[in-house]
C-alpha cells in the first residue's frame, strides 16, 4: 500500500480536529508526589532500593503473576522524590477477552521497595494504603511499614 504525503497530511488533519472536538468523561485527578527517605541510609552508606506503587484491592486482578505496581524509580541516596502518576491501566488478556484495571490517585495505594537486582513479581507493598490525591503531597521512609502522611509537594 502507498500513502502519499498528502493523504497522509489529510488523515492526520482530520484525526487532529476530531481529537480536538472530544471532551474527556473522566478527568483524572493530579498527579502527585512523593518525597521517600531511604532507611538503610542510617547508619549508612545507603543501599539502593526500587520503589513501587500497589494499587488498592479493588483494582488488582488475582492472577498468578503477583500483584500488579507502578515502578516509581531507583532511590539510591539518602532520599528523592518521586512522582505518582494521575493514573495508569493493567489490563489481563485471558480465553474470555481482556479486562481493563484503571487506577488514580482518588483511589487507595500502598508503597512497597525491594533490591533493583529483585525481580518485580516478588514484590508485595509494606505500607499502610493512603489516597494520593487527598494531599498535595506525601512522605515515607522505605524500606519500612509505616503509612505515608500528608505533606506539601516535592521537587527534588
Amino acid at each position: 500500500m502507498i500513502v502519499s504525503r498528502r493523504s497522509l497530511s489529510l488523515s492526520l488533519l482530520a484525526f487532529v480536529a476530531a481529537a480536538i472536538g472530544c471532551s474527556s468523561a473522566v478527568d483524572l485527578p493530579p498527579s502527585v508526589t512523593v518525597l521517600v527517605t531511604n532507611s538503610t541510609c542510617n547508619p549508612g552508606p545507603c543501599t539502593s532500593v526500587r520503589v513501587l506503587a500497589f494499587p488498592d484491592d479493588q483494582h488488582q486482578p488475582h492472577t498468578p503473576g503477583g500483584l500488579w505496581s507502578l515502578d516509581l524509580g531507583i532511590l539510591s541516596a539518602a532520599s528523592a522524590c518521586f512522582t505518582i502518576p494521575a493514573g495508569a491501566e493493567f489490563n489481563v488478556t485471558g480465553p474470555n477477552g481482556t479486562t481493563t484495571y484503571v487506577w488514580s490517585t482518588a483511589n487507595g495505594l500502598a508503597l512497597g521497595s525491594l533490591s533493583p537486582s529483585q525481580p518485580v513479581l516478588a514484590a508485595t507493598p509494606s505500607t499502610g494504603k493512603f489516597v494520593p490525591a487527598s494531599a498535595a503531597g506525601w512522605s515515607v521512609a522505605l524500606p519500612g511499614s509505616a503509612t505515608p502522611t500528608p505533606s506539601t509537594a516535592c521537587t527534588s
